[in-house]
């Protein structure tokens, strides 16, 4: 699952249950231990790129955490 985002406020999005979005999170580090168990380095192309796709997600649950807390 990609999640897209084109404004600051999108990336909390409320129609990715918390279930998906660890899933997705769960996904993409299993794909990137994979891509380095078979030879990967972590600066190659896919690599990055699914690093950036980790980043998308850790960003809506640290602004869904924000949320909570304020």
């Amino acid at each position: 699952m990609v999640v897209l985002v084109s404004r600051k406020e999108d990336y909390a999005r409320d129609d990715i249950s918390d279930e998906a979005l660890q899933n997705g999170m769960e996904s993409i580090l299993n794909q990137m231990k994979e891509a380095v168990q078979q030879g990967e380095s972590l600066t190659s192309e896919y690599v990055v790129q699914l690093s950036q796709q980790l980043d998308t997600y850790v960003l809506i649950a640290q602004i869904r955490k924000m949320r909570c807390v304020s």
